[in-house]
């Protein structure tokens, strides 16, 4: 449980960071946790709990990390807004109550009483729940979702982890070229398994990197491969320095449904600060082409940017003021492969942030919810949309509920069978990517064969 443990420890910060702290677990007909820290010790106990001895494990893990918490919640004071919980989806913990026979408006007064997640957080995953199950189809069988990764961008930003390619770099050109053509490869062998094996496509997600950095002639020749009209079809178009009319006319014609159009922060300086090479002004001009073109739209914003509580409010303000169908508000998490990693995570006004964008799509319903390690406060990632705007694509990868096949350098594909994910990871690298594409796609379609 080492690596467990020290995950609570680490959500105080450096509050214990020099403080001897000492766990032991005893089970027997009871389970006993012993916390020490420092020189006081803290006693939790409660009944063992029954089923196979992988559940008994983790429900003993579960146990020992919440008395470890509690202990050093009551020595800090500080109450953390997701309480014990270290987890990437606090949704995963609400549909297994219920699928013990848990009582659906009683998900938010289990979350608290279980790991003391707070009261306001605890009720946006209730209300979540709800959402998607009135979102989701009623039946997911034979239903997949598939992803194409697009690992090229117009600049790195300070806060990415992404691998990526930048397109100004000496023959980004070539390169992209090369990619593209694997790619359409790919995606046709692909769809072929899919179409012999009676699949349907419920989703498609075109991400990376920045998609939208392809010419309008390539943009065109990848749509139809994907050829999937009918299916809920999102393009990430997130750099609106690489949005133009033509690239939308072009998505509009090829089937894309949904658009991500995503200014992060709407003040300049703060762009400029993280790399962004891009102004407000640019994101309002690629906004209106995507609402002209009638495609749902989907913003992304980042409470954390060192900026102030001001600055977030204006862009919370600004957005709200657009009316898209999708607002995702971030927190910022500083991922080890990003520019931002080593820099200091304390950011004393993110909970006004998130408190401020949650008042201010109040209208909108949250629909789904992720965390990361190393996030500002410790808090979360929460998609709102307004009611019948749900990207099921968001939903189905996030409580990862169908199989994903994905194409693409760097892309994860993953396979569902019984409860059990398995991933199959495509080579980063472009070049490797694009050498090894066939007997890589081989591999790829044995591993969904569960060979």
């Amino acid at each position: 449980m080492e690596n467990d443990l020290l995950d609570e420890v680490r959500q105080f910060g450096a509050a214990f960071v020099d403080t001897p702290i000492d766990v032991r677990v005893e089970v027997s007909d009871r389970v006993r946790v012993s916390v020490t820290v420092g020189d006081g010790t803290r006693e939790f106990s409660c009944n063992a709990p029954q089923g196979d001895r992988t559940e008994v494990k983790r429900l003993i893990k579960r146990f020992a990390k919440h008395s470890l918490y509690t202990a050093l919640s009551d020595i800090s004071g500080v109450r953390l807004p997701w309480g014990s919980l270290t987890g990437i989806r606090p949704t995963k913990l609400a549909y297994a109550y219920l699928s013990e026979g848990g009582r659906a408006d009683g998900i938010a007064e289990y979350l608290s009483r279980t790991f003391s997640v707070r009261s306001d957080r605890a009720e946006i995953v209730q209300r979540i729940i709800e959402t998607q199950r009135r979102a989701l189809p009623d039946d997911l069988t034979g239903a997949v979702d598939l992803y194409i990764h697009v690992p090229f961008c117009n600049g790195r930003c300070d806060y990415c982890s992404f691998p990526s390619a930048d397109i100004n770099a000496k023959g980004a050109d070539r390169l992209l070229d090369g990619y593209t053509d694997a790619l359409i490869k790919e995606i046709g062998i692909v769809k072929r398994y899919m179409s012999d094996r009676g699949l349907r496509i419920l989703s498609v997600y075109i991400g990376g990197g920045t998609p939208s950095v392809l010419g309008e002639e390539d943009i065109s020749r990848l749509l139809e491969a994907v050829d999937c009209r009918g299916a809920e079809f999102t393009f990430e178009a997130g750099r609106a320095d690489s949005l133009t009319a033509g690239k939308i006319d072009v998505m509009k014609n090829g089937g894309v449904t949904r658009i991500c159009v995503n200014p992060q922060s709407l003040n300049d300086a703060t762009l400029a600060r993280m790399g962004r090479r891009h102004t407000s002004a640019d994101f309002y001009e690629a906004y209106s082409l995507a609402a002209s073109a009638g495609l749902s739209i989907n913003t992304d914003i980042i409470a954390g940017l060192d900026e102030s509580a001001e600055d977030f409010e204006r862009t919370a303000d600004g957005i709200a003021a657009l009316s898209p169908d999708n607002v995702t508000v971030h927190t910022l998490s500083r991922k080890r492969a990003s520019l931002l990693a080593d820099t200091d995570p304390y950011c004393p006004d993110i909970e006004r942030m998130t408190e401020y964008a949650f008042r201010r799509f109040g209208d909108y319903e949250p629909y789904y919810l992720y965390r990361q390690k190393n996030m500002a406060g410790n808090l979360e990632n929460v998609g709102f949309c307004k009611r019948g705007t749900e990207c099921i694509n968001n939903i189905t990868v996030m409580e990862e509920l169908v199989p994903v096949f994905a194409c693409g350098a760097g892309s994860i594909s993953k396979r569902i069978s019984g409860g059990v994910i398995a991933r199959y990871a495509s080579p980063k690298d472009v070049g490797l990517y694009i050498a090894e594409l066939d007997e890589r796609t081989e591999k790829k379609l044995l591993f969904f064969d569960g060979a």
